[in-house]
């Protein structure tokens, strides 16, 4: 119980805190009697009734089971059956825990799949009681972890290698999430779930671990196979898409630079200077659609071949990337695209050349938008 506490909520603790306390009054008499041992334990950290005050809590009282036993006293003879019984009672302690976590878990993140379904951005009011009802199950599952730490503490100590060993872990605040991915989990790369919905199967009759198997999976794991592997799918689907997006970008500037050489022919005109400055500038607008698709290329085909991807249009780039590792090609800075060009020597077209130089002085007297009008 947190925050401030009415008159009856306080008795309700006391009460509860009195009877627990005298539970525990009962269980010291029957623990002399069969671990004598501990009476100097008892008599030091005075939890004999009659040294009991009203400040005692009951929750703070140790109860000196064979585990916080110190280890001159547990490895006795006469106590090994009594350490016996406190492991077989330890087990169970610890797969029940570790099942209360998980089902707290699977309440949690249905709770957070349902906010996000149907109370997100509705008001503060859904949103206030979403969150309550979130802390509500988050403290459930603490003090279910909270127990499973005690119990595996317990087991570590009496009996450090045993089966149990192999399939329990200690359990750390990062474990404890799941199933699936977390909402607030922005990652989108390889998923691997916590090895606390991964625990092998202990068969009850022969006490036997066995790994579980597809069939024995539970239905929320069943699930996150189905979408992880969606998820594989659609990784492969998209790798697909890029390699064809970028297809068709090179595609795309090839048929562009080819289509303003075409516009270049097309005009009719009795001024030769119109004609120099139409074609000029449509040879300038190739050149520039020519660059972008080698600029695209230089750049991705590094890329590709890197992961044994070879494209239908690589080998007509090929020859950029090697001339790209020799003298002979001049990057340049920020050129009319906005962006680094490529300028490979002795590849440009000589009519281009001999096209632009021409149109310089008469390319300000040409209406771009009515002289290359069809």
């Amino acid at each position: 119980m947190t925050g401030s506490r009415s008159s009856k909520q306080l008795a309700k603790l006391q009460e509860k805190r009195t009877g627990l306390l005298r539970q525990i009054y009962n269980w010291c008499e029957v623990q002399l009697i069969y671990t004598p041992h501990v009476a100097p334990l008892l008599s030091q950290a005075q939890n004999t009734p009659e040294n009991t005050t009203h400040a005692t809590l009951a929750e703070n009282v140790p109860l000196f089971l064979p585990s916080s036993l110190p280890t001159h006293i547990r490895t006795l003879a006469e106590l090994e059956e009594i350490c016996q019984l406190e492991r077989c009672l330890r087990e169970p302690q610890v797969s029940d825990a570790l099942s209360e976590v998980r089902r707290q878990r699977h309440v949690i993140q249905g709770l957070w799949q349902f906010k996000c379904l149907n109370a997100a951005g509705t008001g503060n009011k859904p949103n206030t009681r979403m969150v309550t009802l979130y802390k509500r199950f988050d403290n459930k599952t603490k003090r279910a972890a909270q127990k499973y730490r005690v119990a595996w503490r317990a087991l570590s100590v009496l009996d450090p290698n045993g089966l149990w060993s192999n399939r329990l872990k200690e359990l750390k605040e990062e474990d404890i999430r799941g199933p699936g991915k977390d909402f607030d989990d922005p990652s989108t790369s390889r998923y691997v779930p916590s090895w606390i919905w991964l625990v092998p199967h202990v068969s009850e009759s022969s006490n036997v671990e066995t790994n579980l198997g597809e069939e024995e999976f539970n239905d929320s794991m069943r699930v996150e196979w189905a979408k992880a592997k969606a998820h594989m799918k659609r990784w492969d689907k998209e790798l697909l898409i890029v390699q064809e997006e970028m297809r068709r970008v090179i595609v795309y500037h090839e048929w562009k630079a080819a289509w303003w050489r075409d516009r270049s022919s097309l005009q009719n005109d009795d001024d030769s200077a119109i004609l120099n400055g139409v074609s000029g500038y449509a040879y300038k607008q190739a050149a520039i659609c020519t660059r972008m698709a080698e600029q695209c290329a230089v750049h991705w085909l590094p890329h590709l071949k890197q992961r044994g991807i070879t494209p239908s249009w690589g080998s007509d780039y090929e020859h950029l990337l090697q001339k790209s590792q020799v003298p002979g090609v001049v990057v340049q800075g920020e050129g009319e695209l906005g962006e680094t060009a490529i300028d490979v020597e002795g590849d440009r077209d000589a009519d281009y050349e001999a096209s632009e130089d021409e149109a310089d002085s008469d390319i300000d007297d040409v209406d771009d938008d009515d002289s290359l009008d069809d």
